[in-house]
């Protein structure tokens, strides 16, 4: 009966994490421009498709750290993006942070309240993790619609001193009025915009 239960949970814990996170070969890839490689998954639990982009930067590790860090200038590459802010310290490498987003008339603004945690996994890999979260720093005053992050993801690899690979994967529900296929078109548009942007912006700095 022991080795009946251990089987048992060992093949649920198996099944969960398969079902949570899709192999590379389950992923579509669905546009391959600019240096930029965009996938996307269909998930069993939303009708939202989660989306991954891909791109190799000419900087190093720690000016991409540098510039995602930087949240009071995020606002200038990151797209649509009005106003952010960290809500509290770093504090076991994890914090707190507001996001403000623009949307076109007719649509309304949106803003995430959401956790980061920074992860070394390696003097060449760093990992940010974020999802949204409900915090006493920012209570949903009713001002915009509170979207929610499912999952964000950032992973830095280093492949030299001077050239770094970025993934940003991205599954969020902005809520709202909004119908499934808008969100989707959003889904599949704005991590390749965001990594674009965070091109420009590391090959535009002045070093």
């Amino acid at each position: 009966m022991k080795k009946l239960i251990l089987s048992y949970l060992s093949l649920h814990l198996f099944l969960h994490t398969a079902l949570a996170s899709p192999g590379e070969s389950e992923w579509e890839l669905i546009k391959n421009e600019n240096g930029i490689k965009v996938f996307t998954f269909e998930t069993t639990d939303s009708d939202i498709v989660k989306a991954k982009a891909q791109i190799v930067i000419k900087t190093s590790l720690e000016r991409v750290r540098v510039t995602l860090d930087d949240v009071d200038h995020r606002h200038e590459w990151m797209p649509f993006l009005k106003i952010s802010e960290a809500l509290s310290e770093y504090k076991n490498n994890k914090r707190i942070e507001y996001s403000h987003f623009s949307a076109p008339w007719p649509a309304s603004d949106r803003d995430f309240v959401y956790q980061i945690e920074l992860i070394n996994n390696s003097d060449n890999k760093l990992v940010y993790k974020m999802f949204s979260v409900d915090s006493e720093l920012k209570p949903d005053d009713g001002s915009y619609i509170r979207a929610d992050l499912f999952e964000g993801i950032y992973t830095l690899k280093s492949v030299d001193s001077e050239t770094t690979s970025v993934e940003l994967i991205f599954h969020a529900d902005p809520k709202g009025w909004l119908p499934n296929w808008i969100t989707n078109i959003i889904q599949r548009v704005l991590p390749f915009k965001i990594l674009r942007n965070l091109r420009n912006r590391l090959n535009s700095e002045v070093i």
